[in-house]
């Protein structure tokens, strides 16, 4: 082989590689996004900072009462909440744009680098494409929960819009991987596949509706006494508590049922393992009285079995059995 062909060859490589590791930091920065977005209201810091894209006005949050601006109360009145600053709130809510500002660069990022290798690359440059148009429309969503001093459905839809980019983003990473479509299965395996992204999706509706009553119950209680947050057992608790054992029971049935194809059953396997390490995380929301740091780890949890099933689905590729 000439030796500038060879060298060629060795460049492409390993800008290709460069490429994929640029991919895979910016799904974990993606993840680290959502949780991000879950600390923020699980600690009440959505409204820490009242205006967007600014924070009390400036490019840089005060960290302390001092240092807001003499008009600050038009911020919090706008807003229509409480008028004591504080801090916390203020930069764990700053912290959270600046994470998704910086997604943002890295979504950029991966649509030039592609947009030199789109001839070879198509697919993942119009993944890349629409991956960045999804952080955009994030970002923008985001001033729109701001101004509607966190509506219940502008957070449901933000969150949505997280989800959504995970996907997207997942597709990419295993695109440029050659991992897309290229596990052969039958087609009721991937029809149950199907069937168990439903029943995930309806566990999640349950799960934003309990969500939305915590919410009004918090603010009523001032967000203290955790403990009678679902003291009144609601039929939005009682509809999720009882759906999870239905999650719990299909995920058991898609591991039997997919344990004859190794490729898939270890995947499906991994999947199991988060669903009960879910319930395990709900259980103890209950049980230890709404402990905070238990409510973006079962957002985060939640969020992962979505996406390992999303993962098999975009793996897998149907076959008749005489090809199996």
């Amino acid at each position: 082989m000439d030796i500038s062909l060879a060298a060629s060859i060795a460049t492409f490589a390993l800008i290709m590689v460069a490429i994929r590791r640029w991919v895979f930091a910016t799904f974990i920065l993606t993840f680290l996004v959502v949780i991000a977005g879950g600390v923020v209201r699980t600690t009440q810091s959505g409204m820490g900072c009242p205006d967007w894209p600014k924070c009390f006005g400036s490019w840089i949050p005060p960290t302390n009462a001092s240092e807001l601006p003499p008009d600050f109360e038009k911020y919090l009145r706008k807003q229509d909440i409480d008028h004591t600053f504080n801090a916390l709130h203020t930069w764990i809510e700053y912290f959270n744009r600046l994470l998704g500002a910086l997604l943002g660069l890295f979504a950029m990022m991966q649509v030039f680098v592609l947009f030199r290798k789109r001839n070879l690359y198509s697919r993942s440059f119009k993944l890349a494409a629409v991956f960045l148009a999804l952080v955009v429309a994030t970002g923008l969503f985001g001033a729109a929960v701001v101004k509607l001093n966190l509506a219940h459905l502008s957070i449901s839809v933000h969150l949505l819009f997280a989800i959504a980019m995970l996907q997207v983003q997942l597709a990419l990473l295993l695109s440029l991987n050659d991992r897309l479509f290229t596990i052969p299965v039958d087609k009721t395996i991937k029809r149950a596949l199907f069937a168990f992204l439903i029943v995930l999706l309806a566990q999640s509706v349950l799960g934003t509706m309990l969500r939305m009553y915590v919410d009004d119950v918090s603010k009523i209680l001032h967000y203290e006494q955790r403990q009678t947050w679902l003291a009144a057992m609601p039929t939005e608790f009682l509809l999720h508590r009882s759906f999870s054992w239905f999650v719990l029971a299909a995920a058991l049935f898609l591991g039997w049922y997919c344990r004859n194809n190794i490729l898939v059953r270890n995947k499906v396997f991994i999947l199991l393992g988060i669903v009960l390490l879910n319930m395990v995380v709900g259980i103890t929301l209950f049980y230890a009285d709404m402990p905070a740091i238990a409510q973006p780890i079962h957002l985060l949890l939640a969020t992962c079995a979505i996406t390992q099933t999303m993962s098999i689905l975009m793996q897998v590729t149907t076959k008749d059995r005489s090809d199996l």
